[in-house]
């Protein structure tokens, strides 16, 4: 997994800030075969990053200008790995890419060494059953009905909220939370 793609909104806060923050993080570790890149759902191709976002990167050591890139099937097929900032996100990815399914996670969620993976495969799996179900005018048990809000209510929350518009003490608090979990991901990349 060399070449990674990060994923949000319009590019300009959450994935920019993900992407340098992990080209910065990869460089302090001596991990120069990593390549990073992002890109937005909803994003124009060369606006700039937020200011807030901008300086944050300053903060951590980040320099680079980054702007902002809207997502293509060429740089999902450039992506080891595409990550997004929501379920939002990779749902909307999947939907316009679906041949992408296998590369398409949240950032938390690609992080998660809990369990949560197994219910969230379960959980997929069981709305695209009920999709077919549906699709066919195939009534859904009450059952299966059960089973999915269970599954629902069991899983963690894979977001990370926009921070869009939001005060600096805000965009410090995304940008903490994106890189404790690109910390994460250093570990499974260095493995």
């Amino acid at each position: 997994m060399n070449r990674i793609l990060f994923v949000c909104t319009g590019n300009t806060c959450r994935s920019p800030m993900a992407e340098g923050i992990l080209r910065r993080l990869a460089e302090d570790h001596g991990l120069q075969h990593i390549e990073v890149r992002s890109a937005g759902v909803a994003a124009y191709d060369g606006a700039p990053v937020s200011g807030h976002a901008a300086a944050i990167l300053k903060e951590k050591g980040f320099h680079e200008t980054l702007t902002s890139s809207a997502l293509t099937g060429d740089q999902l097929n450039w992506a080891d790995v595409v990550l997004t900032m929501t379920s939002g996100h990779k749902q909307h990815t999947i939907q316009r890419f679906p041949l992408f399914v296998d590369k398409i996670y949240t950032l938390k969620e690609f992080v998660d060494d809990t369990q949560a993976a197994e219910r969230i495969a379960e959980l997929e799996e069981l709305v695209a059953e009920l999709h077919v179900k549906r699709a066919l005018s195939q009534p859904v048990t009450e059952e299966e009905s059960r089973r999915l809000r269970a599954l629902e209510r069991e899983l963690p929350d894979y977001d990370i909220a926009d921070p869009f518009g939001g005060s600096m003490k805000l965009y410090r608090q995304c940008a903490d939370e994106i890189e404790s979990s690109l910390i994460k991901l250093l570990g499974k990349l260095k493995q």
